[in-house]
C-alpha cells in the first residue's frame, strides 16, 4: 500500500517541467506565496474545492474556468487573481490531494510485518476508492502533460522504494528469502494491489483486501493474518468507484 512517505515530498514533486512558473503550494505562475490575507485564502481554497468537484464532474478537457467560477461562487475574473489556467488550478488540486494522503497515510508503526502489510494495503485501498476520480482525472491529463506525468511517475517511485527498503530489512531479518529481489518483489506486488483498484470497478474494500493481502503475503513467504481469505469473489456495488486512475 502507499506509504506516508510516498504522499510527501509534495513540494519537489508539483514544479512541473511544463508549469516551471508553478509554486510548490499550487499558486498560479508569478503569484509567489499565493495570497496573504485570509480572505484570499478562503476564496483560494474555495476555488480549488470547486473545481475539483468540476473535474470530477466534467473531466479535465471539458472544464471551463467558468465552470469553476460558478461553481465557487465567485467571479470569472477572480480566478485569475489566483490562477491563470486550467492546468495551475489541477496541480493546486493534485497539490492538496497529496496533502490529504499524507495525513491518512500515516506511519504504521506495527513491529508485526503481517500485520503491517495488512494494514497497508487496507488503507490504500480506502484512500484510492476515496478518491478514484479524480486520480482518473490525473491520469488522463498525464497522458498529454509531462509535468503530470511526472508528479504521478515520482508518486510511485517512491511508494516502490520506501516498499523495497522494507522488503530488505525482512530479508535482512531472515523472514523473507534473500534471493527475492527486493526491487522488483516491491514494483510487482505494488503494482498488483494498484492494478486492482484501478480496473475493477465497484469492488467493496473489505471483500478484495484479504484476498490481495494474502497474495501479497505468500509472494514474499510470510504466514497470513487471522481471518484473511485463499479465495474470495468481491461483492459488486454500483459504479461509484468505476473507471479509477491510479495512485
Amino acid at each position: 500500500g502507499i506509504s506516508s512517505t510516498a504522499a510527501s515530498g509534495t513540494a519537489s514533486t508539483l514544479r512541473s517541467p511544463s508549469d516551471p512558473g508553478l509554486t510548490s503550494n499550487g499558486a498560479a505562475r508569478g503569484t509567489g506565496e499565493g495570497p496573504v490575507t485570509a480572505r484570499g485564502r478562503r476564496t483560494r481554497e474555495r476555488v480549488i474545492d470547486a473545481a475539483r468537484v468540476v473535474f470530477e464532474e466534467r473531466g479535465f478537457s471539458d472544464t471551463r474556468m467558468s465552470d469553476i467560477a460558478e461553481r465557487a461562487g465567485v467571479s470569472h475574473g477572480t480566478i485569475y487573481v489566483y490562477f491563470d489556467s486550467k492546468q495551475a488550478i489541477l496541480h493546486a488540486v493534485v497539490a492538496a490531494l497529496l496533502v490529504d494522503l499524507g495525513k491518512y497515510l500515516r506511519a504504521n508503526g506495527n513491529d508485526d510485518p503481517v500485520r503491517r502489510i495488512s494494514e497497508a494495503n487496507l488503507r490504500y485501498l480506502e484512500v484510492y476508492t476515496r478518491h478514484a476520480r479524480l486520480l482518473q482525472v490525473v491520469e488522463q491529463v498525464a497522458t498529454s502533460d509531462p509535468g503530470f506525468a511526472e508528479i504521478l511517475s515520482d508518486f510511485r517511485a517512491k511508494h516502490v522504494a520506501r516498499v523495497a527498503d522494507g522488503i530488505r530489512k525482512l530479508q535482512q531479518d531472515r523472514q523473507v528469502d534473500p534471493r527475492l529481489d527486493a526491487g522488483v518483489s516491491a514494483a510487482a506486488l505494488s503494482a498488483m494491489v494498484e492494478g486492482y483498484a484501478r480496473h475493477s470497478p465497484g469492488y467493496q474494500v473489505e471483500d478484495v483486501h484479504p484476498t490481495l493481502t494474502f497474495l501479497w503475503l505468500r509472494a514474499l513467504g510470510l504466514s497470513d493474518p487471522p481471518g484473511a481469505a485463499h479465495t474470495h469473489t468481491p461483492t459488486r456495488t454500483s459504479d461509484t468507484n468505476a473507471d479509477t486512475g491510479a495512485a
